[in-house]
Order: structure tokens, then C-alpha cells, then sequence
């Protein structure tokens, strides 16, 4: 299973970054060997680039920061369940992951709710 993980250095020690723009590594983690990818983010101003590694590298998580709509959508989208990690180092934030105690990031301001129209959607 493949983890993304927004962080301001490229191991498992650095800090999941504040904002998922931001970040200086996106690294994808391979959670059941712990092996893990850093892809540098580069010139990506509305995230667009980064969530496209996320949906390419088929992860079923990620754990950032704030997110930009434009990221939020490509990622949620696809189906990626969302984690705010901040103020935890990359490997707490997946320990925490695991034991489902990190907060899901329901819509790109980070509120509760998850702001979106799902009047089309079966209940």
C-alpha cells in the first residue's frame, strides 16, 4: 500500500509540511516495507503536479497540510482519503495514520464539513 506524505525534507524523520504547495518533497511510502520515493516539488503553484503523482503512484492516502482546491479536487477525485499530519514527523504521522487518530481533511479549507453539493449521490 502506497502512502504520499507532504514533507519539508526527503526522509521520515522531516515534518509533514503546513501546506501541501509548499512541501519541499512529496514522498511516497511503500507502508509495508517502509520503503519510500521522494519526488522534489518543483514549481507547482496550485499543487496540480503533485496530486497527479499521487493518483499516478495509485497511493490510497495522503497526509499534508492545507491543500489547494485545485490539488484537493485531483486528489479526492480519485478517491484519496486525506490526513492533516501537520506538527508530526512523517513516520508519526503514518503511525498515527494507522491507528486512525489523524484528522481527515473533508474539504480544502480543512473545516468538519465537507462543503460539497451531493444532491446527485445515493445515500
Amino acid at each position: 500500500m502506497f502512502i504520499a506524505v507532504a514533507a519539508d525534507d526527503q526522509s521520515l524523520e522531516s515534518l509533514v509540511s503546513e501546506e501541501f504547495i509548499l512541501c519541499k518533497y512529496l514522498l511516497i511510502v511503500d507502508v509495508d516495507k517502509m520503503e519510500y520515493i521522494a519526488v522534489k516539488n518543483e514549481d507547482d503553484p496550485l499543487g496540480e503536479v503533485l496530486a497527479r503523482k499521487i493518483t499516478e503512484y495509485n497511493c490510497e492516502a495522503v497526509i499534508t497540510g492545507k491543500l489547494t482546491p485545485q490539488a484537493f479536487e485531483i486528489i479526492a477525485g480519485d478517491g484519496v482519503t486525506r490526513y492533516d499530519g501537520r506538527g508530526h514527523s512523517v513516520k508519526e504521522a503514518l503511525d498515527l495514520m494507522e491507528q486512525y487518530a489523524l484528522k481527515l481533511i473533508k474539504n480544502p479549507e480543512g473545516m468538519d464539513d465537507c462543503g460539497g453539493d451531493h444532491s446527485g449521490y445515493l445515500h
